[in-house]
This record gives C-alpha cells, structure tokens and sequence, in this order.
C-alpha cells in the first residue's frame, strides 16, 4: 500500500465538514466525481479495490419492517489514495416526519497512521455517487451516447431527484419523462421540480404506463420485495438503472443483459439479482462489471434489455469524500479540533 499521509496536520487533528460545505464542493466537482466513479469501477473490474462486504444492522429483522444501518469500508489505492468508513441510515419513516428518510457520516483514516482524520457528512455524498453511478452506468450501456427520448422515473425520493439533476448536468437530454410514484403528490411535486431539465415532465398512473416506451428507465424505490413482473413492460433495447436493487422479480430479470459495480458484491442480500442467479435464471457468468464497458472490453448490445444493478461500493463514497475534504480546507464552515485523539 502506498501511502500518501497529510504532513501539514497532526495525527490527532479531526477534521468536520458539515453538509453545507459539501454541497458547496459537490458543485464544484461534478467532472472530477465523475473521474473518480469511473476510476474506481476500473479498479473493481480489475480485482485493484480494498471493498469488504458491506454491513447490515437492522434494528427489526422483520422484512416489512425496512429500517437500516449499513456500514461500508474500503480502501482505494492510486494516485488519490484513501481509506475510511460510510455509515449510512435508511429509515423510511422518517419522510411521515417531514425528514430525510438517509442519514450519514464518512470517516477518513490516515493512510500512515490509520488515526481518524475527517468526519464529512455523508447523505449528500451517497446520493451524490449515486447519482453519478447511474450517470456512468447509462452511458456505459448506451456506448457514449447521452440523447434519450423518454426517461421513465419510478420513485421520486431525493436519490431519483438527485439523479435526474446530476445526469442533466453531465449533459443528458430527455425529450420527456414520465414519472411515477405510490403517492400521486409526490410524482407531481416531482416531475414540477425537473421540470427545467426536460422538454416535456408528465405523471403516470401505473409503472407500466411510465415505462411503456421508455428508453432509459430509473427505478429508485425504496421496495424491499420485488414487485415489477413483466419484462414485456420494457421497450426492446431499453436500458433500466435499477439502482433500488428490489424492483423486477427475478422471471423479469430472466433473457436481460446484466451488468453491476462489482459481481460479488451484486449477489448479496437478496437482490432481485441475487434471486435470479439463485434461481437459475440469470447465469453468474453472464453478469459483467461496469468497468469491462468502460475498458471496451465489453460492447453494448443496444437491441437487448441492459439491466444496470450497482449495488453500491463504499469505494465511491471514500473516494469522493476524500476530494471533498481536498476542496474544502479553510473553507467557513469546517471545524477542526485539535488533539482529538490524543
């Protein structure tokens, strides 16, 4: 391991950057984020990531009940080399209470050391990589191309909304979007708010109605059983993000071309992916990293249904945390306490 240690600080110094200072650094670092997505699925195509399996607690094992805690390490070697730790809630009720349904926090390590020395906060960050896993996923899958005629948006928590802004940013066009959510209010909100990044925003009534036509299509529920049944919902050569993981059983995962972040990681916990290898469905051996487009090792097919289903690497959130601390020193806002370990 080469490690890149801050001479400039004391081991026992602990950096906090609150979440103001990191959506003011995200803007900034929209194509360096971007970078580092695509610089870390590269590294997990060719077996380079420190990522242990990531950890559950769930306060209820009862599967209806969907609140969580998941701790995520890793270590990313290179130029930009860090190492830490994302714990990250999801409580889905906290929306009845007018709250984020995720919260989190990111710890960075001293390379040297191994002593903590930043507390970023994280919910910002997750959704943000996210994002822009699905951003990298899509061109991937599309081979470069960025035009699509109609987005259909399946749930409109903060991750789709996220997702549909940053991909606007990295230059994406849609003609239209069709959004659909449980709650009728809530699509509408939605689909007002993006509104300004496509040419036409409309609500659904059902998921079928949304995707009917669809040439990408982003799933973003917060769905712990899979529910979507029927693949003959999706246009021929439509590539759908299923970044929520639980959405399409898996006879709807069945004939599919199936790529995620990092294969071993995919087949955890369930997924809808999980089930279809399980089931004999899928084969393990026709499921490809992400990274093996991105090396042009693997060609989109563009007349098959491309399911993209990244089950989320804390690789990505150590290594955008560490750009964020980067652009953020001495900005107002960050504390840094002194003799914190010691």
């Amino acid at each position: 391991m080469t490690a890149t240690p801050d001479r400039t600080a004391s081991p026992y110094q602990l950096t906090v950057i609150p979440q103001a200072v990191v959506a003011a650094a995200l803007d900034r670092l929209l194509p360096q984020s971007k970078a580092v997505v695509e610089h870390v699925y590269i590294e997990a195509a060719e077996g380079r990531l420190v990522n242990p399996d990531s950890l559950f607690l769930r306060p209820d094992p009862d599967p209806a009940h969907r609140e969580r805690i998941i701790a995520l390490p890793a270590y990313v070697p290179g130029e930009s080399s860090a190492m830490g730790i994302k714990w990250i809630s999801s409580f889905p009720g906290n929306l009845d209470l007018g709250l984020p349904r995720a919260s989190a926090l990111i710890v960075l390590n001293d390379l040297l050391t191994g002593f903590p020395t930043a507390v970023i906060e994280g919910a910002l960050i997750s959704a943000h990589r996210t994002a822009l896993s699905a951003a990298v996923g899509a061109q991937a899958l599309y081979g470069g191309e960025r035009r699509v005629g109609r987005l259909a948006v399946i749930g409109t928590g903060f991750i789709a909304e996220t997702t549909v802004r940053t991909m606007a940013a990295d230059g994406w066009e849609f003609a239209s979007v069709a959004v659909h959510d449980l709650d009728p209010a809530r699509a509408e909100g939605f689909a007002e708010r993006i509104a300004g990044h496509t040419a036409r925003a409309l609500t659904a009534d059902s998921t079928r109605e949304a995707v009917a036509d669809a040439d990408l299509v982003l799933l973003a529920t917060t769905a712990v059983l899979p529910h979507l049944a029927d693949a003959s919902w999706f246009k021929p050569g439509a590539v759908v993000l299923h970044m929520s993981l639980r959405d399409l059983t898996a006879d709807a995962m069945a004939g599919a071309v199936h790529v995620v972040d990092e294969v071993g990681h995919a087949l955890r916990e369930r997924t809808s992916l999980a089930l279809a290898v399980a089931g004999g469905l899928v084969g393990k051996e026709e499921v490809r990293n992400v990274g093996d487009y991105l090396q042009g090792r693997v060609k989109p097919d563009r007349e098959r249904l491309a399911v993209y289903s990244p089950f989320g690497l804390g690789s990505l959130d150590i290594a955008v945390a560490r750009l964020v601390l980067d652009q953020s020193v001495g900005a107002e806002g960050v504390v840094v306490v002194p003799g914190f370990s010691g």
